[in-house]
């Protein structure tokens, strides 16, 4: 049975500063700390994975900052397989396809504009405002759920801060969440207490594979529609001129995809959505 597993770090336990995330140095003191944090919280999902019987985990470094190096410096569960995303058309998560039994996700945040999300953001910190499909509001939880969906792949357990929690009830019931922590506002929060997080995290996780004939696969016919509010309209702009792009408002773009798979892909040069 192979588990996937998809990391962010906004949501870990023991994180609740920006620079823990996004210090610009490698060696930053703080970065180091958030780095130790996602080791911590992502093992013990891992554990939780082979709990249940797993016999295969795979795991992405999803934060973008950490240019997918965070497991070159901190030790990942030997048991677990880090992979890489390859920036294709589609994108494409080495090692997620069919015979994947679940996705789960670790750290996640909510999504952009979420009140009591600690850095709650949707791709990009502080630029943009809502990110839409098919005109629904959603975030990054919502975005690899549709990916894996694609593959018939169910998203069966996240961990985040409250507010993901909550956004995770709300658009998949059926997907199991573990708390780490709550915010008090957009850069402060209060964290619970990392052991107990960390031993809830294991248990809740192979519980959830246990359940996991239960989950839904969510699915959305192509084509989809993708809309994107920044929160300039300068950054709009870059976007606007590609071909496939449509401007909505001065601050808002839509794109079409062919189907789920695309869902990370943005217009580009090199890669224009359908008209």
């Amino acid at each position: 049975m192979k588990i996937c597993i998809v990391t962010d770090m906004e949501g870990l336990a023991g994180v609740d500063d920006w620079e823990q995330c996004y210090a610009t140095h490698d060696e930053d003191p703080a970065y180091a700390h958030g780095l130790a944090q996602l080791a911590a919280d992502t093992n013990a999902t891992v554990a939780g994975c082979f709990d249940a019987g797993a016999t295969e985990v795979v795991v992405w470094d999803g934060h973008g900052r950490n240019r997918q190096l965070a497991f070159t410096r901190v030790a990942l569960d030997p048991r677990a397989s880090p992979r890489r995303l390859e920036h294709d058309r589609p994108i494409r998560l080495s090692g997620l396809d069919e015979a994947t039994a679940g996705a789960v996700m670790v750290g996640q945040h909510a999504m952009a504009g979420t009140l009591g999300g600690f850095l709650d953001h949707t791709q990009c910190p502080k630029e943009i405002c809502r990110y839409c499909i098919n005109g629904e509001e959603h975030g990054e939880l919502s975005q690899f759920a549709l990916h894996a969906g694609a593959f018939g792949v169910p998203l069966l357990h996240v961990s985040g801060d409250e507010a993901l929690c909550a956004e995770a009830h709300r658009l998949f019931p059926w997907v199991a969440a573990t708390p780490t922590k709550r915010g008090t506002g957009w850069a402060t929060c209060e964290l619970y207490p990392v052991a107990e997080v960390r031993a809830r995290l294991r248990r809740d996780v192979a519980q959830a594979i246990g359940r996991r004939a239960s989950a839904q696969v969510w699915r959305l016919p192509g084509p989809i529609e993708v809309t994107v509010e920044y929160a300039w309209s300068a950054l709009a702009d870059r976007l606007a001129g590609l071909p496939g792009v449509q401007r909505r408002h001065a601050r808002s773009v839509s794109w079409t995809i062919p189907d789920p798979r695309y869902i990370y892909n943005w217009p580009a040069p090199d890669w224009h959505p359908a008209s």
